[in-house]
């Protein structure tokens, strides 16, 4: 999420954006031949077509080019060093030779940092604003509408897009964008907003071997379904249904429910000998057993010859079991779960209805199946303003999704 927001805004602001160093990431340290990660490993960041909406380079290159003696934004020689040995990765173990503290110490130092926070802010760009001007009171009225009583408006204007270097401190509690870009950035014109939303669809995207990993998986499933006698739909979806799972380290206990309550919370959902798809982080497929019982399930290792995934990044995994969960007839998730917030992300832009996705948890059941507008701090779920009507050139209707 953090990640949507700062290529959004470097994308908006015509900034050359600088990744960080690797380093070891959450949840993504299955390959213990090499612990450190960025986000070019996982996105097409550096192909021709991104780059023409995104410059991106890597901070050993930001490092030559503006940390050096003659450079815009020099460091301290007395710090080069160890700013250099965390260019390009780094460890945030004090004691390691690659600390990640110099780099980031440095950048806090040589760059601005904007003041805002997912929790409490709401991002608003506007023309008017931007070159100091009051806009009209129907237009503020909107963004007020749309951000809300509980957060802030922070304009983006000229005097914060003048500083050369922006540091964008998400790594910090109180600068956390733990957040949906289009739930804490707002465009007040619909023109402007939905082209960033279809930047974010169209390139920040995984890689193509991802997807193709994950289209091979989905189409046996399908194949499957067919000889069971279940259609696929005119969006290339269905055959079977899918669940994502949440086992792991959700700290959010009361969704974390057994399989005989998932069945039950569901059963309605799905249909008699359809096959379910279960996308999860839970290793002992006995589990499953009281699920078993009511349907055949597939699993991602299922496919692994046939997807060839020993072939690939370990780290993949995750990624593609959300792309094989999205393309199911209906799908059920794990409430509070980001993971299934951006499969019920990636249904929406397949053009799937929402009325399809369901969630475990009884109180949130039906979520998807209201578009409300969410002027608060939401992470925990994901809502059609992200992609309903994001390719014309008007705000969409609220009535039909």
């Amino acid at each position: 999420m953090s990640m949507e927001i700062i290529f959004v805004l470097a994308a908006v602001t015509g900034r050359t954006l600088v990744l960080p160093p690797k380093e070891p990431l959450y949840l993504l340290h299955h390959d213990t031949a090499s612990r450190h990660r960025g986000f070019a490993d996982f996105f097409p960041l550096h192909t021709a077509e991104f780059q023409k909406r995104v410059k991106v380079i890597s901070f050993s290159e930001f490092l030559e080019k503006e940390g050096g003696p003659e450079g815009r934004l020099p460091v301290p020689a007395a710090n080069y060093t160890a700013v250099s040995n965390a260019a390009d990765h780094c460890d945030h173990r004090a004691k390691s030779k690659g600390f990640c503290g110099p780099a980031f110490d440095y950048l806090l130092s040589a760059g601005h940092y904007p003041d805002m926070e997912a929790g409490q802010t709401c991002l608003v760009f506007d023309e008017d604003e931007f070159h100091g001007r009051h806009p009209p009171s129907d237009r503020q009225a909107q963004i007020a509408d749309t951000c809300g009583e509980k957060r802030k408006i922070l304009y983006w204007n000229e005097e914060m897009n003048d500083h050369v270097l922006l540091h964008v401190r998400a790594g910090e509690k109180h600068f956390r964008l733990l957040a949906h870009f289009y739930g804490m950035m707002h465009f007040s014109d619909p023109v402007i907003d939905n082209y960033y939303k279809r930047f974010v669809r169209d390139f920040l995207r995984y890689h193509d071997s991802i997807y193709c990993a994950a289209g091979k998986i989905v189409k046996a499933v399908q194949a499957e379904g067919i000889a069971r006698g279940f259609a696929v739909d005119d969006e290339g979806a269905g055959a079977y249904s899918a669940l994502h799972v949440r086992r792991g380290d959700l700290q959010y206990k009361k969704v974390k429910i057994p399989a005989q309550e998932w069945y039950d919370n569901t059963k309605e959902v799905w249909l008699p000998n359809e096959l379910m798809y279960v996308a999860t982080d839970e290793r002992n497929k006995t589990f499953f057993n009281d699920l078993a019982a009511h349907h055949d399930l597939r699993f991602l290792d299922d496919y692994w010859e046939l997807a060839g995934l020993g072939e690939l990044d370990p780290n993949y995994m995750g990624m593609i079991d959300t792309i094989v969960a999205s393309r199911g007839r209906a799908f059920a998730g794990t409430w509070f779960s980001t993971f299934s917030g951006y499969i019920n992300r990636l249904r929406g832009y397949h053009g799937l209805s929402m009325k399809d996705s369901w969630y475990s948890y009884l109180p949130k059941k039906i979520a998807m199946h209201q578009w409300n507008k969410s002027r608060e701090f939401a992470y925990a779920y994901e809502w059609p303003e992200g992609w309903v009507g994001i390719d014309g050139d008007v705000w969409p209707t609220r009535e039909v999704f």
